[in-house]
């Protein structure tokens, strides 16, 4: 006889009381579903005729395409806009009727958003064993959610409970490492065996849209809760809107198919495989010699006439801004896009450097918290960059301004101080390339339409090989007030001066002071040092809104704000440790040490970039900072 199923029992927690209900699944309901009721929209309206448009695309799309699709309906900058995601079990997709057991899950998702309680709301989350839906009106791809949505345990007790529950941690820890670095799908599944008689099956997956680092953060999480939910127990899950694990004894899973949909996609024609690499221990300017180089980047190229015609001729009535490279204007395409155009100076050599770099590196970055570059432009002497236009411009322009920064509230603050994190943490760790800023400041982070930020500006970036850990260069470059002391003192630069702006850039977000040195006051590191060591901290929140603070969590953030701007490198935790330590009240924070008064004791002030003379050659010197 087949054993039964694992009951799932939902676990509520209502004014301290723990209530434990049991049910029996049906396998076509879903496992959770979250929709906030506080975001509806009109039935008719614009976000409604984009949401039935994705809705109506989004399960054949993913079906016939591996189990997998993001998309988004509407204008590109429209408030109305519509995301969607859509992913199947990879062993649905590889085994039984394959795709169209995808399909018919996701149809039946579809058919389930209409009912209550997701029916007019303009964000849903809906989790089957099969598939997953999921929709909003902000864009969501590559941003991992890991908060715990549900968990179910089987009732039974395991026998050998020492034994099992070392089998359980050793399985889930492997299909966490093979899901996130292994698997091409993101996803697991493996046996172990507890003699005499017992198997244990187990399950590891994360949305296809995240970065490995991510999948693989969100699985540890997940695991981390076994012993909360269901420790000692025969079976369990846990679900986030993000990944999900399960254990169970015996098979849920088919087998065959889950070893077809880890192995390793099919390999690339001779032509493109047999390419010699490039090597480079540390590349300190990109190779693009010239514009027939820059021409054959990934990005899309543009006509001139069309970003003239898009610009009004680049009418100073449409003039963004200037910057190192040269002067951004705002345009319009004929379709309707907004976009935002670079327009490298005649004159400037820097701006050509910094241009190369830019189109060689942003076009293979996808991140939600990276500025997307669309395109570029070489033509008639002309070099241009077209980006995605951000109509909240830039954050120092809110964040300093007194007649507008009591506009941009705590939740608000606290996204960004996130979001920032997280394009730090992509461009260090998760992309495909690791990357240095080098140049991360208030003006470099651009804002969307929903305060969503966006890292911006990789002229200075550094592009490493993942052996090197940190690199010296005679050419000094960034903006003083935000430059870790090592760099702007010796030229020694790593992720670690990258954290050392980050901290600098968070406390000025909660603060809302911006770290100049002007005269004799004090600089924003030497002010916060001075009311921290005292235990008046909170003092430094007397100009920023008093509606929706919450102490703790905003002390939380100078803490780690102070951790990042410590003048020892080796101090300063990594990115990876400061999403965390952001998001998880369970982690304890070090005491941190005075920050560096780099400012104050060397007499370097304000907001002038620097480009000291010197050769452009950057040496990889690893051994300089433990990895």
């Amino acid at each position: 006889m087949a054993p039964p199923p694992c009951r799932r029992v939902l676990l509520l927690c209502s004014s301290g009381l723990l209530l434990v209900i049991a049910t029996v699944a049906n396998a076509a309901d879903p496992v959770y579903t979250g929709c906030p009721s506080d975001r509806n929209y009109s039935r008719g309206g614009a976000f409604d005729a984009n949401l039935r448009a994705l809705l109506a695309s989004l399960p054949a799309a993913a079906s016939s395409s591996g189990g997998f699709a993001v998309n988004a309906t509407g204008a590109a900058t429209a408030t109305d806009r519509a995301y969607g995601l859509a992913q199947c079990r990879a062993d649905v997709v590889f085994g039984g009727r394959g795709g169209d057991d995808c399909r018919a899950c996701l149809d039946g998702s579809v058919r389930d958003v209409s009912a209550a309680p997701c029916a007019g709301q303009k964000s849903a989350v809906l989790i089957y064993d099969n598939c997953l839906l999921r929709f909003s009106n902000e864009s969501f791809t590559g941003a991992s959610d890991d908060r715990v949505v549900k968990e179910y345990w089987n009732p039974e007790n395991a026998t050998q409970p020492e034994e099992f529950r070392s089998l359980v941690g050793k399985l889930m820890d492997n299909l966490t490492d093979t899901a996130a670095h292994t698997s091409p799908r993101l996803f697991a599944a493996g046996v172990a065996e507890l003699p005499p008689f017992i198997k244990i099956y187990g399950m590891a997956q994360c949305t296809r849209d995240l970065a490995a680092g991510d999948c693989y953060r969100c699985l540890v999480g997940a695991v981390a809760d076994i012993p909360k939910c269901c420790d000692g127990k025969q079976g369990g899950q846990v679900i986030t809107r993000s990944c999900s694990i399960r254990f169970e004894v015996y098979p849920f899973f088919d087998a065959q198919a889950a070893k077809a949909a880890m192995s390793p996609a099919p390999a690339q024609p001779p032509a493109t495989r047999n390419r010699r690499p490039h090597k480079h221990k540390l590349i300190g300017s990109v190779n693009l010699g010239d514009e027939d180089e820059m021409r054959s980047s990934e990005s899309l190229l543009y006509d001139l006439g069309t970003l003239k015609a898009a610009t009004g001729n680049f009418s100073e009535d449409n003039r963004l801004g200037e910057g190192g490279f040269g002067p951004v204007y705002k345009g319009i395409l004929p379709n309707g896009q907004e976009i935002a155009v670079k327009r490298l100076s005649a004159t400037s050599h820097q701006g050509q450097l910094e241009m190369k770099t830019e189109i060689a590196l942003v076009a293979k970055l996808q991140h939600k918290n990276l500025v997307r570059l669309l395109g570029c432009c070489i033509e008639e002497e002309e070099k241009i960059l077209v980006y995605e236009f951000l109509c909240n411009k830039s954050l120092d322009t809110i964040l300093f301004d007194p007649a507008r920064q009591q506009d941009l509230n705590w939740e608000q603050r606290f996204k960004i101080i996130e979001g920032i994190g997280r394009g730090l943490l992509y461009l260090h760790e998760d992309s495909r390339l690791k990357i240095i800023h080098r140049d991360l400041k208030a003006s470099n982070i651009l804002l969307d339409a929903d305060m969503n930020p966006k890292i911006s500006d990789f002229g200075l970036a550094k592009l490493f090989n993942m052996e090197c850990s940190v690199a010296n260069t005679s050419r000094i470059a960034g903006t003083y007030g935000y430059m870790a002391p090592e760099y702007a003192l010796h030229g020694i630069f790593s992720a670690k001066s990258d954290v050392f702006s980050y901290g600098v850039l968070l406390l000025e977000i909660v603060t809302g002071r911006r770290n100049t040195h002007i005269n004799d006051s004090e600089d924003l590191l030497t002010f916060v040092w001075r009311h921290w060591s005292r235990g008046a901290a909170g003092e430094l929140l007397d100009g920023c809104p008093a509606a929706g603070r919450r102490p703790q969590e905003l002390l939380r953030r100078i803490h780690v704000g102070l951790l990042c701007v410590q003048e020892d490198p080796q101090l300063r935790p990594g990115m990876a440790s400061v999403v965390v330590m952001l998001n998880s009240r369970s982690v304890t924070l070090p005491a941190p040490s005075s920050p560096a008064f780099f400012f104050a004791g060397h007499g370097i002030a304000g907001d002038t970039a620097a480009a000291a003379a010197g050769d452009h050659e950057v040496a990889c010197v690893s051994d300089l900072e433990p990895r």
